[in-house]
């Protein structure tokens, strides 16, 4: 298994590798590193930046979030084995890329139904909360620390300084939000600027708003479900979120409504949405 595409710009420290398509059909993400590498070729570089924008090339051409080689999720199997399976080489490979940067930005996509949100285990890691107030995304989802993922194990294992965004689209079928590609892509530069990676003027802060592991709001009985939240929408405790059969679905807590679909039936037991418990009230 030979190198990934990569692009790579200027030269030193401070470093930075982004990537995207570790599931195949994450595609919001693949656009949105692509158009990282485009708006950088108008800028002046004072870091180096690597850019891997398709780290997982045959579940991407299946539109699929695994390789159909083997079937193994790529973002469970980090740092991956040189004589393994495919996904484990494949893991290997672009362990062996991104190794020696100083920070690690993983692009990835939560659904058709998503909102872009950052995601981090800064319930561990001292350096996560400054990270994410230098990245700008307004809210920020607690990672459950779920080992074999690219950003977790570089975090744990080789001590970089690794953030992952997800973003609506992707699953099924490989769908691009380009908004949400576009917004992100100019917000990654600010990052940039922030890490002193890119020159120019440095973004004004943003608020951050920390969120708790997303969790699933499930049907107690089969019906019709109309959302009365969009994605993104941060309520309140008992806020109406949805109507299952014109009955008022309550936010048991305060949070960041992570994914809600529009107007559909459930079997019990289905998931509605998913809300991000709020931290901070």
């Amino acid at each position: 298994m030979g190198p990934l595409q990569e692009y790579r710009l200027g030269a030193g420290r401070p470093s930075i590798v982004i990537t995207a398509g570790i599931h195949g059909n994450e595609q919001t993400a693949i656009y949105a590193a692509e158009l990282i590498y485009s708006l950088l070729q108008k800028e002046t570089l004072l870091g180096e930046v690597c850019i891997l924008p398709r780290c997982n090339p045959s579940a991407i051409r299946a539109r699929e979030r695994k390789a159909p080689e083997d079937g193994l999720d790529l973002n469970r199997s980090f740092p991956g084995a040189p004589d393994g399976s495919h996904t484990q080489r494949l893991a290997y490979e672009i362990w062996r890329q991104t190794e020696g940067f100083d920070y690690v930005l993983d692009l990835h996509c939560c659904g058709l139904y998503g909102t872009t949100y950052a995601m981090h285990y800064f319930k561990k890691y001292a350096f996560a909360k400054p990270l994410c107030k230098m990245l700008g995304v307004p809210h920020v989802v607690s990672s459950k620390g779920t080992r074999g993922q690219l950003y977790i194990e570089s975090c744990e294992q080789r001590g970089q300084k690794g953030i992952l965004i997800e973003l609506p689209g992707g699953q099924p079928g490989g769908v691009i939000y380009e908004d949400a590609a576009e917004a992100i892509a100019r917000q990654v530069l600010g990052y940039l600027r922030n890490l002193n990676i890119l020159a120019g003027e440095k973004p004004a802060p943003v608020p951050i708003r920390y969120f708790d592991c997303r969790q699933p709001i499930r049907a107690d009985h089969g019906g019709l479900v109309r959302p009365a939240a969009a994605p993104g929408d941060v309520v309140r405790q008992g806020d109406a979120v949805a109507y299952l059969d014109d009955q008022p679905v309550l936010a048991p807590s305060g949070g960041l409504i992570a994914g809600i679909p529009p107007l559909r039936y459930v079997c019990r037991g289905e998931d509605m949405l998913r809300l991000a418990p709020d931290l901070e009230e």
